[in-house]
């Protein structure tokens, strides 16, 4: 059994033939409109179709949708340069289908110096309960750095005091 072009198969098939040329033009309208629309939007939105000469945009929510509208006539403007005949853009909102994943909260990082001076303030202040969040704060970046690697802010303390 020999292997075919896969184009000649696709071109064979029947229902399939019809469906190519379409998958391709969109394909490259998608890589244009990926060069045309700032990264922010092009997150948020995609071409789905491309029908009759208008190019039709589903936006992720109607801030996108009313900014993809702003730029609609830049946008026919730049397809036209790059060869592709667009007489219209038509935006529609649909919502993201999957759950945007949730990200993990950000940790911020205390340097040594920092956790000395939540230190040293917790040492003078009286006995409360922002002087044990303090002390434990400081214990926590303290035990979290590790001893032989050296914390940055004081590489750049240090570098300021021979600069002086």
């Amino acid at each position: 059994m020999h292997s075919k072009n896969i184009r000649a198969y696709l071109d064979s098939a029947a229902g399939i033939a019809g469906l190519l040329p379409q998958a391709e033009r969109l394909i490259e309208l998608r890589r244009i409109y990926s060069k045309l629309v700032p990264q922010q939007l092009l997150r948020s939105s995609s071409i789905v179709n491309y029908r009759q000469q208008n190019v039709v945009i589903f936006a992720e929510n109607n801030a996108v949708a009313a900014k993809l509208r702003l730029l609609s006539p830049r946008l026919v403007n730049d397809f036209l340069k790059y060869g592709v005949e667009v007489t219209g853009i038509r935006l529609e909102v649909q919502p993201r289908q999957e759950p945007l994943k949730e990200t993990a909260p950000k940790r911020a990082k205390l340097s040594r110096a920092g956790a000395e001076s939540l230190q040293a303030l917790a040492r003078q202040l009286p006995e409360s309960k922002l002087k044990q969040a303090l002390a434990g704060m400081a214990a926590q970046a303290s035990s979290a750095q590790k001893p032989d690697q050296p914390d940055p802010d004081d590489q750049g303390q240090e570098r300021q005091r021979k600069a002086k």
